[in-house]
């Protein structure tokens, strides 16, 4: 699971526009100031996706390593496709196994690629708010009952013009979900280095700390290893590492998403 995050309060300020027109230049300036690959040429990328983990609730002291998995992105127009696929030339596994792993592994192909601010809220409605001094409020909510996650709050520094950090309300555990982010500059652009989260399940608090890695990939900046711990009363109790390395940018590879 991932969380993005930070703790908001309650805010009554004069709204600036209700207008989702007003909404998306946000988000599009926003945008500006972000480092993202596919708005620097790249085209589609392949990977080998290791990763390992170590569950401390059962008592494991060392990482556990998972089989080796190939990370995939594409993208064609405004669209950018992401997939998963276990590396059968590696490692046999079954039907179930596949399942398991690959389930574990969609949750972090945004991570892995992140989409661009106005693609990932796309579907959303919002308003903004002056929150303080060069400090801007966007709510944003979906008009469908049935998504996971019901609304967004994200705290806009328009002085770096970035975000500080969000809330999220989902109708599922985690509950309660608010975070910060601390960042890296890279070609005069913003990429998040470090994200801090708490949240709620079944009444017990917890928190998290992902830490991201870069490494320069022929003219493209690109995830090397990303770290997430989760605690609980100070302590890890939930360790994932994750490493792509043998990339292959804008190359053929035939591969049906």
């Amino acid at each position: 699971m991932i969380f993005e995050v930070v703790i908001l309060g309650s805010i009554l300020f004069p709204a600036i526009s209700t207008a989702q027109t007003k909404v998306e230049v946000l988000l599009n300036e926003l945008d500006k100031h972000y480092y993202y690959p596919q708005k620097n040429g790249l085209l589609k990328i392949s990977a080998r996706l290791e990763w390992e983990q170590q569950d401390i609730k059962l008592g494991k002291k060392t990482f556990l390593k998972n089989p080796d998995f190939l990370f995939y992105v594409e993208f064609k127009a405004r669209n950018m496709t992401k997939s998963v696929k276990i590396d059968d030339n590696r490692v046999m596994l079954s039907d179930d196994e596949k399942l398991k792993y690959t389930s574990v592994l969609n949750n972090y192909l945004d991570v892995f690629m992140p989409k661009t601010l106005h693609e990932k809220f796309s579907e959303y409605r919002g308003k903004a708010r002056i929150y303080d001094k060069n400090k801007i409020l966007l709510k944003l909510e979906t008009g469908d009952s049935l998504d996971k996650i019901q609304s967004y709050e994200l705290l806009v520094d328009t002085d770096k013009w970035r975000l500080s950090g969000l809330r999220i309300r989902q109708n599922h555990e985690p509950l309660f979900v608010e975070g910060k982010f601390l960042y890296t500059r890279k070609e005069g652009k913003w990429m998040v280095e470090e994200a801090f989260s708490d949240f709620t399940i079944d009444g017990q608090k917890y928190s998290e700390k992902t830490e991201y890695t870069y490494k320069k990939i022929q003219s493209y900046w690109l995830i090397n290893k990303v770290k997430q711990s989760i605690r609980q009363d100070g302590r890890n109790i939930f360790v994932y590492r994750f490493r792509l390395d043998n990339y292959k940018i804008n190359s053929g590879y035939r591969r049906k998403f």
